[in-house]
């Protein structure tokens, strides 16, 4: 890579930076009480923000956790209440509409061992579908809890059959095959680092967000975490270079001087580290983490 071209990456990645201070990242947690939202978003994070207990009485309302993590504010909204069955759906959806505006990523958790998709499971799509509209699914990733419950010999179908119901169910209420049907399906456990095929899910996960979260945000859900990410899971070549693209792709979107985005992800995109930036700072960080080749 030339020196020209590094230093095109290296001051629009510095311009990015500017430009998310102050900036708020927004996640959206759905799922039932006790499915492991507060564990995944804890898991995600690598710190205890969210309070897990499992014995706590459903609510009624959209609550919300703000904090700042690497000087980039971030909130997460969280609805235990829409499977309450009380008859409240137009209520739930006027309060997530009225709270829950644009959000950056959605994670819909459902547990993996459930062996049929239940009424509430489709009320919550539909009570979702109905504040946001479609285009909440289209930065939605779905997760499946519990997965080391399932049998191992069981797993890899009952993954594949949960999955379809799922999107089915997301297709029918939006009447939208083709966005159901991109939307990716992670199985985690939050009491272990592998699923039942002894996959490390810990990057997989961040790697689908990476994937799903829009452009103009990615910057600022990468200097969030990629610190703490790094040190706590290992990422395979396919996960590293999708996350490096996403990467370059945020970076020089709006780049001037007529630089096109795929000549310069061309260039960048496993280059050495030390041909890219050897500076410190998050910018440093970023480059470090995204712009070398993996190991594995």
């Amino acid at each position: 890579m030339s020196d020209e071209l590094a230093t095109i990456f290296i001051e629009a990645l510095k311009r990015k930076v500017r430009e998310i201070s102050g900036q708020r990242l927004v996640f959206f947690v759905v799922g039932r009480a006790g499915w492991g939202k507060s564990s995944t978003v804890n898991s995600l994070i690598g710190e205890y923000k969210c309070i897990v207990d499992d014995d706590e009485p459903t609510t009624t309302e959209v609550t919300e956790l703000d904090f700042v993590m690497n000087n980039v504010k971030c909130t997460i909204f969280d609805t235990p209440g829409l499977c309450d069955g009380s008859g409240n759906d137009e209520k739930y959806i006027q309060m997530i509409r009225s709270k829950v505006q644009n959000p950056d990523s959605m994670l819909y958790v459902n547990r993996l061992d459930e062996t049929r998709l239940t009424d509430n499971d489709t009320r919550t799509i539909k009570i979702i579908s109905e504040a946001l509209g479609v285009k909440v699914w289209e930065n939605a990733v779905i997760v499946f809890t519990f997965s080391n419950n399932v049998n191992k010999s069981k797993y890899s179908e009952k993954l594949e059959r949960r999955t379809k119901k799922i999107r089915k169910a997301i297709a029918d209420c939006i009447q939208n095959t083709e966005v159901a049907n991109q939307i990716p399906a992670v199985p985690i456990d939050n009491k272990s680092e592998t699923t039942p095929d002894g996959k490390e899910w810990l990057g997989e996960f961040f790697t689908v967000i990476v994937d799903r979260i829009d452009l103009n945000r990615l910057i600022c859900f990468l200097s969030m975490l990629t610190p703490s990410i790094k040190e706590r899971t290992n990422f395979n070549n396919n996960q590293q270079e999708i996350i490096s693209r996403k990467f370059v792709s945020a970076v020089v979107q709006s780049t001037a001087a007529g630089v096109g985005i795929a000549v310069i992800a061309g260039g960048i995109v496993g280059a050495p580290v030390g041909l890219c930036f050897t500076g410190g700072g998050i910018v440093g960080v970023l480059i470090g983490a995204w712009l070398s080749k993996s190991d594995k």
